[in-house]
């Protein structure tokens, strides 16, 4: 466990001399409100849906040949053409590094995605999985442009077979 500590201290201050605590904490605010203003569209456009199609792959962002980045899957699907959104059930969420190349997933039963932003709302139970990490969370905010996840309730991650979470958890 010191091992740990150390490494982590270690890697910690390294970035320290990188890290501009007080643009972090401006951009910080606008992905949060961002994520308020998802909250609120998943509730909305969740009662829009009428006809959801089954069995949905939608591209929402593309590489510069054409190649997509960020692909999104679905059991059921509306969306919402005007406006740039997607409303999902059982849904995934593909972002690649590189074609072909998984940079993270997303699984979760209910979401809303901006097009636009390239963003969305995990509504519920979702698991993120990033190059060894998953991260385990019930209402999720993402942002694909940013590389940013935040979890608002019940949060788990592991990482590299490390486990972490709340005390009301490991008390269970």
């Amino acid at each position: 466990m010191k091992k740990i500590v150390i490494v982590c201290s270690l890697l910690f201050a390294c970035q320290a001399f990188a890290f501009d605590s007080e643009q972090w904490l401006e951009k910080r605010e606008i992905l949060s409100r961002e994520a308020e203003r998802l909250m609120g569209a998943y509730t909305n456009y969740a009662a829009k849906v009428s006809e959801p199609a089954e069995n949905v792959v939608v591209p929402v962002e593309s590489f510069p040949d054409g190649a997509i980045k960020t692909l999104v899957q679905a059991k059921k699907a509306q969306y919402f053409l005007q406006e740039g959104f997607i409303w999902a059930e059982n849904v995934v969420v593909k972002r690649f590094r590189s074609p072909g190349k998984l940079e993270f997933r997303i699984d979760a039963r209910n979401c809303i995605i901006d097009r636009s932003t390239k963003s969305g709302w995990a509504n519920g139970r979702a698991i993120i999985r990033h190059d060894g990490t998953v991260f385990y969370g019930d209402g999720i905010y993402f942002s694909s442009p940013e590389g940013f996840v935040s979890s608002y309730r019940d949060t788990r991650m592991e990482i590299g077979g490390i486990k972490s979470g709340s005390i009301k958890e490991a008390v269970r």
